[in-house]
């Protein structure tokens, strides 16, 4: 049993590393990527929400001006 083990790991150690490596960079690029998605969307609804306050404060300015003449 041992030496199906050690030929095993000798099998892994003779591995090229460059597959794991490019493996881990396209997992943390597309969680990056995923991350900047999130991000955008939220400012996207800051402006949606920005967007919709101003409209409120040119109505009640609207508003205002109506009411003094």
């Amino acid at each position: 049993m041992s030496q199906t083990r050690d030929y095993k790991l000798q099998e892994l150690t003779m591995l090229s590393l460059s597959p794991v490596l490019r493996q881990i960079r396209h997992w943390w690029l597309r969680r990056a990527e995923d991350h900047y998605l999130i991000c955008a969307d939220v400012e996207q609804k800051r402006v949606r929400e920005a967007q919709q306050n101003v409209a409120y404060y040119q109505k009640q300015a609207a508003l205002a001006r109506s009411e003094r003449i």
